[in-house]
């Protein structure tokens, strides 16, 4: 039996939640949220949806429901609004939600694996580890969006492109150019190339946050293809933020980094040979990053 968690009922919760339920991924899913009325109805909509599709266990309730879940995914928090002046004023506010749920998790699913989703992504997913979690059991779910956004921008059709982005999710990201690749073949970039790909990498996004205040189907799709990975343990390459160790040349920080995912959680981290260039941006985005999560006094 297989059981996954989706604290957070909101839209983007609720997206993740409805991919995992159609496609069959486990035997039994909860939805757990502060407004109870709200996990309920997304529950039972989920639930009317699927009769003709898989058996999947769909249901709602407090932090006990969520006893024994293999994935937890946590998408609460409170989003970012025009009265928030950056992220770091929003990782002081998520972060002490997030402490509180963690207390939850450890009382009644304490080896569960956690995909984070509430932003600021990466700050939090670190300070999820700092908590006492395993750092292969706390992963960020970021840089799979990421890259599929680059692959889409490059203007191919998907599957005849292999496209990443490591890094932060958010405004210091680093596109590998060096390892694109279009049907096989390398593809190589001028500077003006990169400089406009990496802007339009960032717009995609605040495009749809503009016309529909948040994105919500491409990072629940993304975050569903890694539980997938997790549940099946199908051994798959993505790009996720996790706690690193000396990977990169950097320590004490979560970022975007290819790993190996399965159903222990991260099985391997891949420490790629990246070009002088992006290994720069990837140390830099770290640096600057862990400088941010220290000014946070956590």
């Amino acid at each position: 039996m297989t059981k996954i968690t989706c604290i957070g009922a909101g839209n983007l919760g609720a997206a993740i939640a409805y991919e995992i339920a159609s496609r069959g991924i486990a035997d039994e899913l909860v939805l757990v949220d502060l407004l109870r009325d709200l996990a309920e109805g997304q529950a039972a909509d989920i639930l009317q949806a699927l009769p003709y599709q898989n058996k999947t266990k769909v249901s709602s309730g407090d932090y006990p429901a969520m006893a024994h879940s293999d994935v937890i995914v946590l998408t609460a928090g409170k989003p970012r609004t025009p009265d928030i002046k950056d992220r770091l004023q929003l990782a002081h506010i998520n972060i002490k939600i997030v402490g509180s749920i963690l207390e939850e998790i450890k009382k009644y699913s304490p080896e569960s694996i956690i995909i984070t989703l509430t932003n600021p992504m990466d700050m939090i997913n670190h300070f999820i580890f700092t908590r006492g979690f395993a750092k292969e059991k706390v992963i960020g779910s970021g840089g799979q969006l990421d890259s599929s956004r680059f692959r889409v921008v490059l203007g191919f059709p998907e599957k005849e492109v292999e496209a990443y982005v490591l890094g932060e999710h958010g405004e210091d990201q680093a596109p590998l150019f060096s390892r694109v690749r279009i049907n096989g073949q390398k593809r190589d970039f001028i500077e003006e190339e990169k400089i406009h790909f990496r802007e339009k990498i960032r717009q995609t996004a605040l495009t749809v946050i503009q016309k529909k205040g948040a994105t919500v189907f491409a990072p629940a799709s993304n975050t569903t293809d890694m539980v997938e990975a997790i549940i099946k343990d199908q051994k798959k390459l993505m790009i996720c933020s996790v706690n690193l160790q000396e990977e990169y040349g950097l320590y004490n920080v979560s970022l975007g980094v290819p790993v190996i995912l399965g159903r222990k959680g991260v099985e391997n981290v891949k420490e790629w040979q990246l070009h002088p260039e992006e290994l720069q941006q990837l140390q830099d985005a770290g640096r600057k990053l862990k400088t941010s999560y220290n000014a946070l006094g956590n």
